[in-house]
């Protein structure tokens, strides 16, 4: 299966975060067994190291997850450290690669620490089916666009407002450039939408851009886009 590699930290913690919250059923994979072990995420951790071109302790990032059922795999992984986890949010496939680090006593949080991720790995398992998932309300969009200078940018847009029409993008001060690259019928390809328990990456097309004269984000901007893949399913509901 391929899968597509995400290696933005931010993102990764905001899914992260997600799985924990969620309280998704991870499947970790330990190295010469058959069958995966279950377990869930705790919380994020972190602790300090020792760098060897530093003087300077450094803060490493760290996962805590409940200890593996069956129990036989708390004793297995202390012998095979590198592990593989995979979880799944509504519609999407996570897997990413850490390596087991010990045992937390930290009360309440007893558990095995694993270290953070660099790389998130996702798949989108409608691809089987082409079933398209209910979504009730998206948080942020994700996508990459080509600036004039030729080099691709990452964006990160809040989404402030779901109808009928499409989704509405909070363009702030920082992300100003994004109104001067895209034009009204543009096509963004790969826009991953994020909603509280699932991603979808789906291309979508400009609809408006438009000043908030009004409310709370008075003088910023929106920009409107619409995807046909998902569109339908983030109507309000009939009354």
């Amino acid at each position: 299966m391929a899968m597509t590699a995400n290696k933005n930290r931010p993102q990764i913690v905001k899914i992260i975060e997600l799985l924990i919250s969620k309280k998704a059923e991870l499947r970790v994979q330990i190295k010469g067994q058959k069958d995966p072990f279950t377990s869930r995420l705790i919380k994020m951790a972190s602790t300090s190291v020792q760098p060897a071109e530093s003087n300077t302790p450094a803060k490493r990032a760290l996962l805590i997850m409940e200890k593996l059922s069956p129990a036989k795999g708390n004793n297995l992984i202390k012998s095979s450290p590198d592990i593989v986890v995979d979880s799944v949010l509504g519609d999407v496939l996570l897997r990413f690669k850490t390596r087991y680090w010990g045992t937390s006593s930290d009360y309440p949080h007893f558990g095995m620490v694993v270290g953070f991720p660099e790389t998130l790995e996702f798949d989108d398992l409608r691809k089987e089916s082409r079933i398209i998932p209910s979504i009730p309300d998206f948080i942020y969009v994700q996508f990459d666009l080509k600036m004039a200078t030729g080099i691709e940018r990452s964006y990160e847009l809040d989404v402030i407002d779901c109808s009928r029409h499409g989704l509405g993008l909070l363009v702030t001060e920082k992300d100003i450039e994004v109104l001067r690259i895209l034009k009204t019928g543009d096509r963004i390809n790969d826009v991953t939408f994020f909603a509280s328990w699932t991603m979808i990456k789906v291309d979508a097309t400009v609809k408006h851009k438009s000043k908030i004269e009004t409310g709370e984000h008075k003088g910023l901007y929106i920009l409107g886009i619409e995807s046909g893949d998902i569109i339908e399913n983030c109507k309000p509901p009939e009354k």
